[in-house]
């Protein structure tokens, strides 16, 4: 029987989901490879992969997918790794530059400014650079390690496009969801990808201390990172901030339409969505 083959986004977000992968769990039964968001993405949709942390804008975009219950990568309030970075005021942007590794972070700065804020920039498609988009740019949609850990440049204002998100809904912010297509896994392996998180959530600290990004240890503000910003359940309150999310996506034309939420599901049964551990 041939491996799921399974994306996780490359970042230290993901690291407690997949910890229990990584060390050997379920190992007959997944193959795992890293990418950013958009790569994910364009992967999961061009069927290079069978199982994805797939950036939910793409559930829009994809067809013929579902969500593993229970899994995701979100927040609720300040997430710390998903910014929009700006060198004037928010009702002074003219311009945005893009993040080329997101997707649903990019969707998420357009619904801020459109229905949040009150402001209507260009939206464009920046380099990786944080200096060069804002050279040319007001502002920059910034996601994953080099937000968290890179320093913000002088004179710029970083806002949290989480926690900008929370304060407008008082809801959670789901950025990324396990997402395949019906038939792919089996109940064994959707178990494999719950206990591969139950053993990263006990041992956050050792995570956060082997962490290295760009040659270097932040063991402490990995910590407080993933203790304190990340959520990695989905339950009710996470689906219903996914539907409001997609439902303004589509409102302002990011997306066409919002997409129905379906589950994986084993025998014509489906999972309950509030299976959460």
């Amino acid at each position: 029987m041939p491996k799921i083959r399974a994306g996780a986004v490359s970042y230290l977000n993901t690291r407690p989901l997949v910890f229990g992968i990584e060390q050997g769990l379920g190992a007959e039964r997944l193959e795992l490879s890293y990418d950013v968001p958009s790569v994910l993405a364009s992967r999961m949709a061009a069927g290079e992969l069978d199982l994805a942390l797939l950036p939910i804008i793409e559930l829009a975009r994809i067809p013929n997918l579902v969500i593993v219950p229970g899994l995701a990568i979100g927040s609720l309030g300040n997430c710390r790794s998903v910014l929009l970075v700006a060198k004037k005021p928010l009702a002074e942007v003219r311009s945005v530059a893009l993040d080329p590794e997101s997707r649903t972070s990019n969707a998420l700065a357009r619904v801020l400014f459109a229905e949040a804020w009150g402001v209507a920039p260009a939206f464009v498609d920046g380099p990786r650079d944080l200096t060069l988009a804002l050279e040319e740019h007001d502002a920059a949609v910034r996601i994953g390690d080099k937000a968290l850990f890179a320093p913000i440049p002088e004179g710029a204002i970083a806002y949290d496009l989480g926690g900008a998100w929370t304060a407008r809904t008082s809801l959670p912010f789901v950025f990324a969801v396990w997402a395949t297509r019906p038939g792919v896994i089996d109940r064994e392996t959707y178990e494999i990808l719950h206990a591969s998180r139950r053993a990263g959530s006990a041992v956050l600290s050792a995570i956060a201390a082997d962490y290295t990004w760009n040659g270097r240890q932040y063991p402490e503000v990995a910590l407080a990172y993933l203790r304190d910003a990340m959520r990695y359940r989905l339950g009710d309150p996470e689906v219903a901030a996914m539907r409001r999310f997609l439902a303004a996506a589509a409102r302002i034309g990011v997306i066409d339409a919002a997409p129905s939420i379906e589950w994986v599901s084993f025998t014509g049964h489906s999972i309950p969505q509030e299976h959460t551990t």
